[in-house]
């Protein structure tokens, strides 16, 4: 069974902490690996924030990326594209999206 990010605060080693935990169950696929980590966050914490930090970006470096140790490829793939979208930018094609309907 896989377990959850606690939900409180969390720096970026927790999170990539937690991302691991989650990456170490050998037979789940990474997208329910993801989920389960994304639904493992604090409530206000935007996954993508949680996802840039456990990349590494920051505001002041923001195309700078680590590779986080013992999170797989195919996982940070994922999280990667996590990162490229924030509440707002989604906030922004749901509005865009209700004005072509």
């Amino acid at each position: 069974m896989m377990t959850l990010v606690p939900n409180q605060s969390c720096n970026a080693a927790e999170l990539r902490a937690s991302l691991a935990a989650l990456d170490s169950v050998v037979h789940e696929p990474v997208q329910l690996k993801l989920l389960a980590w994304i639904m493992g966050l604090p409530n206000d914490l935007d996954p993508a924030i949680a996802a840039q930090l456990v990349l590494g970006k920051t505001v002041d470096s923001p195309a700078a990326t680590m590779q986080p140790s013992g999170i797989s490829g195919a996982l940070l793939k994922l999280v990667e594209t996590v990162a490229e979208y924030p509440r707002e930018r989604l906030a922004q094609m749901a509005r865009r999206r209700s004005t072509l309907n």
